[in-house]
């Protein structure tokens, strides 16, 4: 018997398809029981797919990975596009990263520094290639740049060169443009309508948007409201169902106001009634010597009307008057009704409410006595009260 073993195998490197060879970046590396390649300071254009073939006399294997380089992002380019919009605001605009570094660029980071000033200032960072830049001063002159950021770091600075001041830009003043009118609800009674701001104010501040109405059988547009500049969403109430409506938004600055956003035809809902009573059962349990919890389920019907919350009424059996204790939202339908005196009966009912009224109440058929819990201390029941969220009411 004659022992033989193979000699060690002769290793090959390639990156798509063009051999490595070693160089004081790379370092080829090959044992008995392993086969390896280092690429120092490696570069995004080294990204590809690699090749390991290994062969002697007896056999030959290889293996293949894509080798993904992340790096920072360069910097965002230009022309960069500057256009004010009023004497504090101001539209920039700039191009994509020549390359995003193997990486989606997450945002950009906008920042700006007066020219008598050696700081720059994060103001602003946004995933669009555009931003609006507010609140700059008048008397003062500003630089800004731009930086791209990804999951491995930040790019270097975009600097645009040209220097801005309010002062000297040039700024017409006109009305302002269209908002961006829609409907958002409509009831038996009201209508719910909700904007956007013109993309052109004028070249000031907006002061407000005008709010109008027209009955489909009047060619009369009737003043509703004017509302602040921040609003953005108004209820038109108390409208009749005898007609369907139309309604128009404009946007006003000192100049006057612009073109009014109209709707189509808004038709309102059927007659709406009150909702039907909240679902038994009406849960009632002691939660010390002088309160109550009290658990209902909404109206199977809310009358063709959003609900509006609920009221609650309490009664002493031995009296025969009810006691508004409170009213709740409609998305309340557990509460704490406290200041009862311990060892008396009560009766409960519950009303819900929408636009046109309360419905007929759920009621306890039989009164329910308060009564002091077996396991009740005044200091377990106030570390309990800290901690509980149910609304509470007084008797």
């Amino acid at each position: 018997f004659v022992k033989t073993m193979a000699k060690k195998a002769e290793m090959e490197w390639s990156f798509n398809g063009s051999q490595i060879k070693s160089s004081e970046r790379i370092t080829l590396s090959n044992t008995k029981k392993s086969a390896s390649l280092t690429i120092k300071h490696v570069e995004m254009s080294e990204s590809g797919k690699y090749l390991c073939k290994l062969k002697n006399s007896v056999s030959e294997i290889s293996t293949e990975f894509t080798l993904t380089v992340k790096d920072k992002p360069s910097p965002p380019q230009g022309p960069a596009k500057v256009e004010w919009r009023t004497e504090d605001t101001l539209q920039l605009e700039w191009q994509a990263p020549e390359s995003d570094g193997g990486a989606k660029v997450e945002e950009y980071i906008v920042e700006r520094k007066e020219v008598d000033k050696k700081s720059w200032r994060q103001i602003v960072t946004s995933s669009q290639t555009s931003i609006e830049v507010r609140g700059l001063k008048k008397e003062a002159s500003y630089n800004f740049r731009i930086i791209a950021r990804n999951c491995v770091g930040c790019s270097e600075p975009f600097i645009i060169e040209e220097t801005f001041s309010a002062s000297k830009a040039n700024i017409p003043k006109s009305l302002p443009g269209m908002p961006t009118l829609s409907v958002k609800d409509v009831t038996s009674r009201s209508v719910t309508l909700e904007w956007t701001p013109p993309s052109d104010t004028g070249g000031v501040h907006l002061l407000g948007y005008i709010i109008e109405k027209r009955i489909s059988s009047s060619e009369t547009w009737e003043r509703v409201e004017t509302v602040e500049s921040s609003c953005r969403i108004f209820t038109v109430e108390n409208l009749k169902e005898v007609s369907g409506y139309y309604f128009r938004v404009s946007a006003e600055n000192e100049v006057g106001s612009g073109k009014a956003s109209e709707s189509d035809l808004v038709t309102l809902k059927a007659h709406a009634s009150v909702p039907s009573p909240p679902t038994a059962p009406l849960e009632m349990s002691p939660v010390g010597p002088h309160a109550i919890h009290v658990e209902w389920g909404a109206p199977e019907s809310d009358g063709g009307a959003p609900l509006e919350g609920y009221k609650i009424a309490v009664r002493d059996a031995r009296r025969q008057m009810w006691m508004e204790v409170g009213r709740v939202a409609a998305d309340v339908q557990k509460l704490k009704v406290q200041d009862l005196s311990e060892g008396h009966e009560y009766f409960v009912r519950i009303f819900a409410k929408n636009e046109v009224g309360f419905s007929d109440p759920l009621e306890n058929e039989e009164a329910f006595k308060v009564v002091r819990p077996p396991d009740y201390t005044e200091e377990a029941e106030a570390q309990r009260s800290r901690r509980e969220e149910t609304p509470s009411l007084s008797f």
